[in-house]
Protein backbone atom coordinates (compact mmCIF):
# COMPACT_ATOMS: atom_id res chain seq x y z
CA UNK A 1 0.00 0.00 0.00
CA UNK A 2 1.17 3.49 -0.79
CA UNK A 3 2.35 5.59 2.13
CA UNK A 4 0.04 8.58 1.71
CA UNK A 5 1.83 10.65 4.35
CA UNK A 6 5.09 10.35 2.40
CA UNK A 7 3.26 11.22 -0.83
CA UNK A 8 1.76 14.31 0.82
CA UNK A 9 5.19 15.27 2.18
CA UNK A 10 6.53 15.14 -1.39
CA UNK A 11 3.78 17.58 -2.39
CA UNK A 12 4.37 19.85 0.64
CA UNK A 13 5.62 23.27 -0.40
CA UNK A 14 3.60 23.17 -3.59
CA UNK A 15 1.96 26.36 -4.78
CA UNK A 16 0.13 26.87 -8.03
CA UNK A 17 -3.29 27.35 -9.57
CA UNK A 18 -6.32 25.37 -8.41
CA UNK A 19 -6.49 23.22 -11.53
CA UNK A 20 -2.88 22.03 -11.83
CA UNK A 21 -1.60 18.45 -11.63
CA UNK A 22 -0.24 18.68 -8.07
CA UNK A 23 -3.52 20.19 -6.78
CA UNK A 24 -5.37 17.24 -8.31
CA UNK A 25 -3.01 14.76 -6.58
CA UNK A 26 -3.57 16.49 -3.22
CA UNK A 27 -7.32 16.43 -3.72
CA UNK A 28 -7.28 12.72 -4.60
CA UNK A 29 -5.56 11.89 -1.32
CA UNK A 30 -7.24 14.34 1.05
CA UNK A 31 -10.68 15.02 -0.35
CA UNK A 32 -11.69 12.26 -2.72
CA UNK A 33 -9.95 8.90 -2.76
CA UNK A 34 -9.80 7.08 0.59
CA UNK A 35 -8.30 3.58 0.39
CA UNK A 36 -8.25 1.32 3.44
CA UNK A 37 -5.45 1.94 5.87
CA UNK A 38 -5.49 5.68 6.39
CA UNK A 39 -7.82 8.34 7.72
CA UNK A 40 -8.17 12.04 7.05
CA UNK A 41 -9.77 14.32 9.61
CA UNK A 42 -10.56 17.98 8.97
CA UNK A 43 -9.27 19.69 12.15
CA UNK A 44 -9.19 23.45 11.40
CA UNK A 45 -10.82 26.00 9.09
CA UNK A 46 -10.17 29.71 8.58
CA UNK A 47 -11.68 32.19 6.13
CA UNK A 48 -10.11 35.58 5.38
CA UNK A 49 -11.67 38.28 3.31
CA UNK A 50 -9.11 39.07 0.65
CA UNK A 51 -10.75 41.87 -1.24
CA UNK A 52 -12.82 42.52 -4.31
CA UNK A 53 -11.78 39.50 -6.38
CA UNK A 54 -10.99 36.67 -4.00
CA UNK A 55 -10.93 35.48 -0.41
CA UNK A 56 -8.61 32.96 1.23
CA UNK A 57 -9.86 29.72 2.72
CA UNK A 58 -7.47 27.62 4.83
CA UNK A 59 -8.07 24.05 5.95
CA UNK A 60 -5.85 21.81 8.07
CA UNK A 61 -6.11 18.03 7.86
CA UNK A 62 -4.87 15.35 10.24
CA UNK A 63 -3.72 12.31 8.26
CA UNK A 64 -3.11 9.02 10.05
CA UNK A 65 -1.69 5.84 8.54
CA UNK A 66 -0.17 2.81 10.28
CA UNK A 67 0.10 4.71 13.59
CA UNK A 68 1.91 7.69 12.00
CA UNK A 69 0.20 11.09 12.21
CA UNK A 70 0.90 14.20 10.12
CA UNK A 71 -0.90 17.52 9.61
CA UNK A 72 -1.23 19.36 6.32
CA UNK A 73 -2.54 22.83 5.50
CA UNK A 74 -4.23 23.64 2.21
CA UNK A 75 -4.94 27.31 1.58
CA UNK A 76 -6.66 28.46 -1.54
CA UNK A 77 -8.07 31.58 -3.02
CA UNK A 78 -11.81 31.37 -3.56
CA UNK A 79 -13.92 33.76 -5.66
CA UNK A 80 -15.33 36.74 -3.77
CA UNK A 81 -18.58 36.73 -5.80
CA UNK A 82 -20.28 34.63 -8.41
CA UNK A 83 -18.78 36.95 -11.06
CA UNK A 84 -15.33 35.48 -10.28
CA UNK A 85 -16.47 31.83 -10.57
CA UNK A 86 -14.16 29.91 -12.90
CA UNK A 87 -11.12 32.14 -12.31
CA UNK A 88 -7.77 30.35 -12.08
CA UNK A 89 -7.01 31.10 -8.45
CA UNK A 90 -3.98 30.08 -6.40
CA UNK A 91 -3.38 27.51 -3.67
CA UNK A 92 -0.59 26.42 -1.34
CA UNK A 93 0.00 23.12 0.43
CA UNK A 94 2.31 22.62 3.43
CA UNK A 95 3.00 20.17 6.21
CA UNK A 96 2.30 21.85 9.56
CA UNK A 97 2.51 20.93 13.23
CA UNK A 98 0.02 21.80 15.96
CA UNK A 99 1.36 24.34 18.43
CA UNK A 100 -0.49 25.93 21.31
CA UNK A 101 -0.27 29.73 21.16
CA UNK A 102 -1.35 32.23 23.81
CA UNK A 103 -2.61 35.61 22.62
CA UNK A 104 -3.71 38.80 24.32
CA UNK A 105 -7.11 39.98 23.18
CA UNK A 106 -8.58 43.34 24.07
CA UNK A 107 -12.27 43.27 24.98
CA UNK A 108 -14.78 45.93 26.01
CA UNK A 109 -14.68 46.87 29.65
CA UNK A 110 -17.95 46.13 31.40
Amino acid sequence: MTNVIEKLRELSGTEGVNRDENREKIEEIIEAYRPKGYTVEHVHHEFEEGGRWHNIETNVYKVEQNGEVAYFELWREVPATEMQEGMDLSYGFYEVVPKEVTIIKYVHRV
